[in-house]
């Protein structure tokens, strides 16, 4: 009972150490354990900018017209100009009609070319905004991919002294083991010596005597005798 119970503490011992070892390769190295954080996640899709459109603009802008007549803008009278009902005229005739358009409504010039120059003003603005918005956003990916790039270069270099450490431990491995065929190729002369050196002179000069032969000849004659 007692050896059994050695033997399973044994068994428990051994396996207890092949969980801690490391993956180490024929030659002594570890080998390379992957992980979920060494795999590389696909980037993000892109997602298309949204920018405002002008009526937004306009409408969280504090352009306000000075109208009394809210439905008269600027925006009308672009509409206005680019009508059906003017187009063809002169210069001259669409003013005319634009003025008498504004009259019947009430409408001051005045307040037409401010509401234009409140709206031009509103549109640069928010044109400044924008290309801020869009220089910070280049700068921070920018700064992304410099990160990117120099952990890229990092990884590379870690992985071309991982492949160079391969190579050369494969030159020595062919060094190791062209060195054990040199080795075995003078143990194979020195047991052929030894054989030789068990056989009468008269057989070794027979035609057909090699190292080979020679041992088969002298293991039947052992067998014979016994």
């Amino acid at each position: 009972m007692f050896k059994k119970m050695l033997q399973v503490s044994s068994a428990l011992g051994r396996g207890t150490a092949s969980e801690e070892e490391p993956n180490v390769t024929p030659s002594g190295l570890s080998s390379p354990a992957f992980s979920d954080r060494d795999r590389i996640e696909p980037p993000p899709k892109p997602v298309p900018a949204k920018l405002p459109s002008f009526d937004d603009i306009y409408r969280k802008s504090t352009c306000k017209s000075a109208t009394t007549t809210a439905e008269y803008t600027i925006l009308k009278v672009a509409d206005m100009v680019n009508s059906d009902d003017l187009h063809g005229l002169s210069p001259g005739a669409r003013h005319s009609a634009l003025m008498m358009a504004l009259k019947a409504a009430g409408v001051a010039v005045e307040d037409m070319l401010q509401d234009a120059v409140q709206r031009q003003r509103v549109l640069n603005d928010n044109e400044d905004a924008q290309l801020q918005r869009l220089q910070e956003f280049e700068g921070s990916k920018q700064r992304e991919n410099e990160r990117l790039a120099s952990e890229m270069e990092t990884i590379c270099t870690q992985y071309r002294t991982r492949i160079a450490a391969g190579v050369e431990e494969m030159e020595r491995e062919r060094d190791a083991f062209r060195d054990w065929q040199e080795r075995k190729m003078r143990e194979q002369r020195r047991i052929a010596e030894a054989a030789a050196a068990c056989v009468a002179e008269d057989e070794k000069s027979s035609s057909n005597a090699s190292v080979t032969h020679l041992l088969e000849k002298g293991v039947a004659r052992l067998r014979e005798s016994a």
